[in-house]
């Protein structure tokens, strides 16, 4: 028998799984998040988390801000392990090859995770298949998500078939942002639980330079100190992505971020699982923020519970630890 819908859950979209951004970076963030609605409402929001601390096999989160000592790395993992968050780690770099797989940070945390993992829905979200292997081989536990580097490297961007061979493979597939809105083709996946859409990507619809965005990441976590391309600098300055004027005001280029009527189209046509990304947001707020508004309703004429519950987790951040 199905759980009753909580009155506090968003009616758009009451049965949505959201995957939120943070994990390594804004742990105490997310902690205090999932403490403070678990306590006040009930509901347990947050069940499930990705990230990765800066390392070799990182891509997206190329950040001083996502370095970490071993010490936290174990503590986190631990945090999300005893309240039973879910953790996708974001090992997302397409350039790793088979000599990269022995790396004695990314199999410590593969190990860790596979370990500390109540759920048992701990995941490596890949998009080199060396490391697709190496997980399968040696951390059979851990499940494997398909990265939206893979899909746009690999040019699949579109295309239903290729996400149904994905799909073969990989225990969840990640939607290219650029097919988030092309209904007509996602309507002809099928088993849509599979499958994971980016619903805050504040990033320019049908990015012109995404490809060479995700190598430049990936070739910079390989080579953290040293690594230049002016080329690409120089593309990213002219695309207008880090420009707010081109984002919320170019018909042509606006924000690939999707609106409440584009995700409620995607809840009807059946698909459940929704990330939400923070990794280009400098500290925890804004992955926050579109949580509360994704996942809570909004308060009806005449009341204000819920911007006064938000208003009271908000402050908490600010004076709360969580709760070890």
């Amino acid at each position: 028998m199905a759980s009753p819908i909580s009155s506090f859950v968003n009616p758009l979209w009451p049965d949505a799984f959201w995957d939120v951004s943070g994990a390594f970076v804004n742990d105490r963030e997310l902690l205090l998040f999932h403490d403070f609605f678990l306590q006040t409402t009930g509901i347990k929001i947050l069940k499930l988390v990705h990230g990765s601390p800066l390392f070799l096999w990182n891509s997206g989160r190329v950040l001083p801000r996502a370095a970490c000592t071993a010490e936290q790395m174990r503590d986190a993992g631990l945090a999300y392990a005893r309240r039973g968050i879910a953790v996708d780690l974001t090992f997302t770099n397409h350039l790793l090859k088979e000599e990269h797989v022995s790396d004695p940070t990314g199999n410590a945390l593969l190990n860790f995770f596979e370990r500390q993992n109540p759920t048992g829905n701990n995941a490596v979200i890949c998009a080199s298949d060396a490391l697709f292997e190496h997980v399968g081989k040696n951390y059979p536990k851990l499940k494997r998500v398909s990265s939206i580097l893979k899909v746009t490297v690999e040019n699949g961007r579109g295309n239903a078939d290729y996400y149904r061979k994905l799909a073969e493979r990989f225990d969840k597939v990640m939607v290219h942002p650029d097919d988030s809105t092309n209904f007509e083709m996602l309507a002809q996946l099928e088993d849509k639980d599979r499958y994971e859409i980016l619903v805050n990507e504040y990033c320019i619809r049908g990015c012109k330079i995404r490809p060479w965005h995700y190598k430049y990441l990936s070739s910079l976590a390989m080579n953290y100190f040293g690594h230049v391309d002016q080329k690409f600098d120089e593309r990213w300055k002219n695309n207008g992505c880090s420009d707010l004027n081109v984002l919320v005001g170019d018909p042509e280029r606006n924000c690939a971020a999707l609106t409440q009527d584009e995700i409620k189209r995607l809840y009807d046509l059946g698909f459940r699982k929704f990330k939400v990304q923070g990794r280009g947001m400098l500290n925890g707020a804004g992955v926050l923020y579109d949580l509360l508004r994704l996942a809570l309703r909004e308060d009806a004429p005449g009341e204000n519970y819920i911007q006064r519950l938000k208003l009271q987790f908000l402050e908490a951040t600010s004076t709360l630890t969580p709760a070890v």
